[in-house]
C-alpha cells in the first residue's frame, strides 16, 4: 500500500514538473495598416512570440488567419534577433505537413529546451477579395507550450479598402460631331481608394507592380480610332502599357471598331507619394478616317480595375506563385470617355392630333434630304448623304379638369413601322421621304388613339426638314413647315425656318 502511494505521489511531482517546464508566450503584432479589398496576395504583419516563463517544450504553434494563404509556406520568414534563444540551430520552422495554405493554416514547428528569447513570423500573404471584411485578425493556439491568456487573437491588417475609389472626373470626356470631326483627346481617369493603395514599388515579394486595367464599354463606331500611349506620367508616377500579366507593349495599344478587346492595362513604373490620394490620367489619342461621314452616334464609356487579375489558386487546388500582387476583378464606374454627337436633326411640330370620334388625324412627310445635286447645281457644298432612324417623342396636353399630364409616348421607327419610304432597317434613305400618319404612330406605339399636343421628331441624319398637316378629311385641312431646333435651347429660341 504505501508502495502505491509512493508511485502515484512521483507521478504527480513529474506530471507538475512538466506543466511548469512550459514556456509561455506572449503576442505581440506589427499589423500592415491597410490592404487592397480586392486582392488575393495581400501582406499580413509580423506575428512575434516573446517567451516570458519556463523552459519550451518540441511542440507546436499555430497561426490561423480565417482566409487563405496565397504564397508557398516555405517562403514564410521566420526570424530571431540578436542574443534569442531562438537563433540557429533552434530558429522555428514551418511545419509544411501540418499547414494549409488553402484553409489559412501555418503551424509553426517550436523547438525543444531553450530557457529565453523571442521569433517572429512574417512573409505571409493572403486572399481578401470577395471576403467582406474590413480587417483581419489572426488566431493562435499552441501545443506543448502556452500562450498568454487573452492573446490568442491578434490584428494582422487593421484595414481592408477598396482599391480605386472612382473613375472619370470634370472636364475629362471629348466630345465631337459626327459630321466633321476633328482629332481630340479624351481622358480616362482613375483614383487611389486609400494611401499607397497603387503599391510600394520594387516592394519585398513582389514579382511586378500595381496594374490598372481599363474597360471600354464598347468599340468606337465605324472610322474612329482610339489610340492609348506607351507611356504616361501621371503625378508623382510613371507608368507604362502592358499585357495582361504586367510585362510592357512594344507598341501602343489601339481599338478600333474592328477590335475584339476592350481592355488596356498600366502598369506603375516609378514613383508614389504615399502621402496623398493619387490618380492615373490616361490621355487617350481619337482619330477619325475621312470616310464614312457622318460617323455614327456613341457614347463611349469605360470602368477600371486593378490588376494583374487572376485566382489565388487553379481549379483543381493548386497555389498560383505568381504574380504579385494580383487581384480579382472588382469594376469601378462606369465613366464617360467620348461622346461623338451623332449627325442628326430635331424638328418641332407645335400641334398635332388624332381624335378619331370626329375624324381628325395629322399627316407626317419628313425628307433626308441629304441627297442633293451637289456644288456644281446648288453652288455650294453638298450635304453628305446619311441614313438614319427616326424618334418621335408625343407630348399630350394636359386633359380638362386633369392635374397631371399624361405621356410622353415615344416611338422610334424600325422594320415594321407604318407608313412609306422606310428601308429595311427603319431608317430613312438619302433622298427619301417618309409618310405616315400620327394615329398610326400612336398605335404602334402602344399609345392611345386620342391626342392632341406637340411633337419632337429626332432624326439619325442631318438635312432633315418636315411638313405637317392637320385634317377632318371632309373640307378642313391645315398644314406648316416643322421648326429646325439649330442650337441650345436654355435660352430663347429664334427659330425663324
Amino acid at each position: 500500500m504505501k508502495k502505491t502511494i509512493l508511485v502515484a505521489a512521483v507521478m504527480f511531482l513529474g506530471l507538475t514538473a512538466a506543466a511548469f517546464a512550459q514556456a509561455t508566450y506572449s503576442v505581440g503584432s506589427i499589423p500592415v495598416t491597410t490592404v487592397t479589398a480586392s486582392g488575393q496576395t495581400e501582406r499580413t504583419g509580423d506575428v512575434t512570440f516573446t517567451q516570458i516563463s519556463g523552459v519550451s517544450n518540441a511542440g507546436t504553434i499555430t497561426i490561423r488567419y480565417g482566409v487563405p494563404i496565397t504564397v508557398d509556406l516555405a517562403t514564410v520568414v521566420i526570424t530571431a534577433p540578436a542574443g534569442s534563444g531562438y537563433l540557429a540551430p533552434n530558429l522555428p520552422t514551418v511545419n509544411i505537413g501540418a499547414s494549409s495554405a488553402a484553409s489559412g493554416q501555418l503551424v509553426i514547428n517550436v523547438p525543444a529546451l531553450v530557457a529565453a528569447g523571442s521569433f517572429s513570423v512574417s512573409g505571409c500573404r493572403v486572399a481578401v477579395a470577395g471576403t467582406g471584411l474590413s480587417s483581419l485578425a489572426a488566431n493562435l493556439s499552441a501545443v506543448g507550450n502556452a500562450i498568454v491568456a487573452g492573446q490568442t487573437t491578434v490584428t494582422v491588417i487593421s484595414s481592408i479598402a477598396a482599391g480605386l475609389a472612382s473613375v472619370g472626373g470634370t472636364g475629362l470626356a471629348a466630345s465631337v460631331s459626327g459630321v466633321a470631326p476633328a482629332a481630340v483627346v479624351a481622358n480616362m481617369r482613375a483614383t487611389e481608394g486609400y494611401l499607397s493603395a497603387f503599391g510600394l514599388v520594387g516592394e519585398a515579394g513582389n514579382t511586378t507592380t500595381v496594374n490598372i486595367r481599363f474597360t471600354l464599354d464598347k468599340v468606337p463606331p465605324t472610322g474612329v480610332t482610339l489610340t492609348f500611349p506607351l507611356a504616361v506620367a501621371s503625378g508623382a508616377n510613371n507608368w507604362f502599357a502592358c499585357d495582361a500579366t504586367g510585362v510592357a507593349l512594344a507598341t501602343a495599344p489601339q481599338i478600333t471598331s474592328t477590335s475584339t478587346t476592350l481592355s488596356v492595362q498600366y502598369a506603375i513604373a516609378t514613383g508614389t507619394n504615399n502621402t496623398a490620394i493619387e490618380n492615373l490620367t490616361v490621355p487617350v489619342d481619337v482619330t477619325f478616317a475621312s470616310t464614312p461621314r457622318p460617323i455614327s452616334s456613341s457614347v463611349i464609356s469605360y470602368t477600371a480595375t486593378l490588376a494583374p487579375i487572376g485566382t489565388a489558386y487553379t481549379s483543381s487546388g493548386g497555389l498560383i506563385a505568381s504574380p504579385i500582387p494580383r487581384f480579382a476583378a472588382v469594376e469601378v464606374g462606369p465613366a464617360t470617355l467620348l461622346t461623338i454627337v451623332g449627325a442628326q436633326t430635331t424638328l418641332i411640330i407645335p400641334f398635332a392630333s388624332s381624335l378619331p370620334a370626329i375624324g381628325y388625324n395629322t399627316g407626317f412627310s419628313i425628307a433626308n434630304t441629304t441627297a442633293d445635286p451637289g456644288t456644281d447645281i446648288v453652288g455650294y457644298t453638298g450635304a453628305i448623304k446619311q441614313a438614319g432612324k427616326i424618334t418621335f417623342v408625343m407630348y399630350p396636353q394636359l386633359p380638362p379638369g386633369g392635374s397631371t399630364l399624361p405621356g410622353p409616348y415615344t416611338y422610334t421607327t424600325s422594320g415594321t413601322s407604318p407608313g412609306t419610304g422606310l428601308n429595311a432597317a427603319g431608317e430613312l434613305p438619302a433622298g427619301s421621304t417618309y409618310t405616315v400618319l400620327l394615329s398610326q404612330l400612336l398605335a404602334a406605339g402602344g399609345a392611345p388613339d386620342n391626342f392632341q399636343g406637340y411633337i419632337m421628331a429626332v432624326t439619325g441624319f442631318t438635312n432633315a426638314h418636315c411638313l405637317y398637316v392637320l385634317s377632318n378629311f371632309a373640307g378642313f385641312t391645315q398644314g406648316a413647315q416643322a421648326l429646325v431646333v439649330t442650337g441650345a435651347r436654355t435660352a430663347a429660341e429664334g427659330l425663324n425656318n
